[in-house]
């Protein structure tokens, strides 16, 4: 084996480069599906954003002043925020994937990689996240 070569250089092939094919579109799918859910998610927060205060002032004692209101909607910027940028990572790399291919241009294509790397670190992160408050709240 050459000292220059790396055991991890790999040529994407025909068949590989027609599964990253797929596999971006349905990333595209999947982030623009997330926008849209994101979008609707916040027409309804506004539609509907007195009705579930006074919901949750009546589960949750307390709940009726406006500061509590504030932190309802801070909840919802964060979470909105946090959906935002792991579509956007998704969308990159799935543009970024699929025109690598098409351009046959090794650059665009690691820089669609590592955006769909940044996706499933944080995905990872939120979800070990979420493992450890279900955890938690089970004691």
């Amino acid at each position: 084996m050459d000292d220059n070569q790396s055991i991890l250089e790999l040529q994407v092939d025909r068949t590989a480069s027609k599964n990253l094919a797929e596999v971006s579109r349905w990333a595209k799918f999947l982030s623009i599906t997330g926008f849209v859910f994101m979008g609707c998610m916040l027409v309804f927060f506004i539609a509907m954003r007195s009705q579930i205060a006074s919901t949750l002032s009546q589960v949750i004692p307390g709940f009726a002043d406006v500061n509590s209101l504030g932190v309802l909607v801070a909840f919802f910027i964060i979470s909105a925020g946090i959906v935002f940028l792991l579509m956007y990572f998704l969308f990159r790399g799935s543009i970024l994937i699929k025109k690598g291919i098409e351009t046959k241009s090794q650059d665009m294509f690691n820089n669609g990689l590592a955006s769909l790397k940044a996706y499933f670190m944080m995905y990872g992160i939120l979800a070990i996240i979420a493992l450890i408050s279900n955890f938690v709240s089970i004691f």
